[in-house]
């Protein structure tokens, strides 16, 4: 069949090997034409599937299959609205739909039903879910999927677990329950199994015969495979391995063997500092949180892997104070291979600021650990606690499993956001280390004086900032040790304020559809943010208008304590008033929501003066997809 075909012509010197241990499908046929309700081949149409976020889908005519690319998100990929005429709610069904990337490395697809449920909500239900390398079709299956009790809204869609690669779709197929699809080529189904070295979803004899002539030959094929087989996880593939799939398969081994735990060197490190400094330091962990991430990449970099440790915050950040001094730790203490430090940190402005640049000054860099500190410029209102928390949510997503850490600074005068950052952390199990804690404390006991900290009433000087870097260092060790590493980091299950911004990017005017700057006329930007377009009071008010796709809009503009105009951000027909002139601010970036809605669509949006007396200008026109 044709699947085969489009392999060797994609990738044609890696397929004769991988193709070695490819699992034979079933090939069972539909149990009567009448049982399918849709078949899609993509041979010369894209049919009814279209992008999710920001994915662009088209056919691919030499394979005759669907790419779907563009994306900028996991999330991000092809979607089919489903009428519940055809796919009735309380009853099952059988899909199937194979898929290919062309990434790197093992890629987690899955096949997801959003719904609305009863009560209006949106809904996200794994329909099905399987992994694969690069080059290999796999078939994400279900055959009695059953249609959630009330659900309305129906769109079936396929997307990646943690990256952003390009990837094809084909025989894309519905049918009523308990139907088994077709599957015919080079298919591997469900997510890896230990010792299921063919991946045909059974550890049996075959695997066994596999992993001999790999031992034998050296050649496995493809790399999924060869993780299949290591069933005592200790890296490689051996005869060991070989032996237990063999007891196995005879019964004689149950479960594959728990990997042994490594002794831990910093189980007994012993600290140094003095009694009053170690009460000092420990004062400001405020919460150590699951350290499994933090733990696995400072671990690596003892290896030689590289490490990229980034920091995202104000000026306490753009200072260096003590991010300079604590990237310095960690290169001498961790880093064997090469260390890169990203400071992106941004005078006077919020996570909300931070969250719009993110992409571009951080994640960009593809960062193992994260730095977050926004706490003197961060306020009460509700969008400064979503940013942070999607802020939060959008480190603990990226595809390399970063680590994120949250720094709580204090004014002089005692002010912090430390209560709403503070319950974040909690809420989602990260490390939260406390200047303000141990501060207060160390100013009312008399161990320091704010003039041993401060070099006006928010920033560290030099010797402070080592205060935090030596703080930071303290609570590394920490965590370090096995008893604050709590497995594998899982997500939440609810959010404190709301995660609903994270995957916003700060868009380029040259990518938004039809886009015309109005009366603003284009200009330099604002240090890492890279454009601006400024109003000049007395011009015409001619609107700056475009479309895009996603869910809202965050406005950043020039923000100064007086003398600045308001913008009317008109999205889909809503306006929203965006004050220029804002309390406690010098001309710096500040940002306001503009729109959002629930679901992700097209945003036709006019952004015009209130008036044309005063002026304006724009920094960021940051898109929550």
């Amino acid at each position: 069949m044709k699947y085969s075909d489009r392999i060797k012509r994609i990738l044609s010197s890696v397929m004769a090997s991988a193709l070695v241990f490819s699992a034979c499908p079933q090939m069972n046929i539909f149990a009567a034409d009448s049982d399918v309700i849709f078949q899609d081949s993509f041979d010369s149409t894209e049919g009814e599937w279209k992008g999710r976020g920001a994915a662009s889908v088209s056919v691919d005519k030499d394979f005759e299959c669907l790419y779907v690319s563009g994306r900028t998100a996991s999330w991000n990929g092809v979607v089919k609205s489903l009428a519940t005429t055809a796919f009735v709610p309380g009853t099952e069904y059988s899909f199937s739909v194979k898929a290919m990337h062309n990434g790197s490395g093992i890629e987690s697809f899955k096949l997801t039903l959003q719904y609305t449920d009863a009560d209006g909500e949106t809904q996200y239900d794994e329909v099905a879910s399987v992994d694969g390398e690069k080059g290999e079709w796999v078939t994400l299956s279900n055959t009695n999927y059953m249609i959630p009790n009330g659900a309305s809204g129906l769109q079936l869609y396929v997307e990646t677990i943690d990256t952003e690669s390009d990837f094809y779709i084909d025989e894309a197929v519905a049918a009523v329950g308990g139907t088994v699809i077709e599957n015919n080529g080079n298919t591997a189904n469900g997510p890896l199994l230990l010792g299921d070295i063919t991946r045909d979803g059974v550890v049996d004899s075959i695997d066994a015969a596999a992993g001999k002539y790999s031992l034998v030959s050296g050649n496995f094929g493809s790399n999924i495979a060869k993780k299949a087989a290591d069933v005592d996880q200790n890296g490689k593939f051996e005869i060991a391995d070989l032996v237990l799939i063999q007891k196995y398969v005879l019964g004689d081994e149950t479960a594959w063997p728990i990997p042994e735990k490594l002794p831990n060197e910093w189980d007994d490190y012993q600290e140094t500092a003095s009694p009053q400094w170690l009460d000092f330091y420990k004062s400001s962990c405020k919460n150590m949180g699951n350290t499994s991430r933090l733990a696995a990449k400072l671990e690596a970099a003892q290896n030689g892997e590289n490490l990229t440790l980034a920091y995202l915050g104000g000026s306490i950040t753009e200072g260096k104070n003590y991010s300079t001094p604590f990237s310095n730790y960690i290169k001498s203490t961790f880093a064997k291979g090469s260390f890169k430090e990203v400071n992106a940190g941004l005078s006077g402005t919020s996570s909300v600021v931070g969250l719009v640049r993110s992409e571009k000054d951080i994640f960009s860099a593809n960062p193992d650990i994260v730095v977050l500190e926004f706490s003197v410029n961060d306020h009460e209102d509700i969008m400064y606690k979503k940013c942070f928390e999607s802020l939060v949510k959008k480190v603990l997503s990226q595809p390399n499993d970063a680590a994120v850490v949250i720094l709580i600074n204090r004014a002089k005068g005692g002010f912090s956001s430390q209560q709403q950052m503070a319950a974040i952390g909690n809420n989602w199990d990260v490390p939260v280390i406390s200047m303000d804690d141990a501060l207060t404390k160390a100013f009312n006991s008399g161990l320091l004086t704010t003039a041993d900290y401060f070099t006006d009433e928010y920033h560290p000087h030099a010797k402070g900032g080592q205060l935090v870097a030596d703080c930071m260092a303290y609570f590394t060790r920490q965590a370090m040790k096995s008893e604050f590493r709590k497995g594998d980091y899982e997500f939440p299950s609810k959010t404190v304020y709301g995660d609903e911004y994270y995957e916003t990017i700060n868009a380029d005017p040259n990518s938004l559809t039809n886009f015309n700057s109005g009366s603003f006329t284009k200009t330099t930007g604002y240090s890492s943010l890279p454009y601006g377009y400024a109003f000049q009071k007395g011009s015409a008010n001619t609107p700056m208008t475009f479309k895009t796709t996603g869910k809202g809009l965050i406005l950043v503009f020039k923000a100064n304590s007086s003398g600045m105009g308001t913008a009317l951000v008109t999205v889909n027909g809503k306006t929203t008033k965006v004050n220029g002139s804002k309390q406690y601010t010098w001309g710096g970036p500040d940002a306001e929501l503009g729109y959002y809605q629930d679901v992700s669509g097209e945003l036709d949006v006019s952004i015009k003066m209130d008036n044309a007396g005063s002026d304006f200008t724009i920094w960021g026109l940051g898109v929550i997809k």
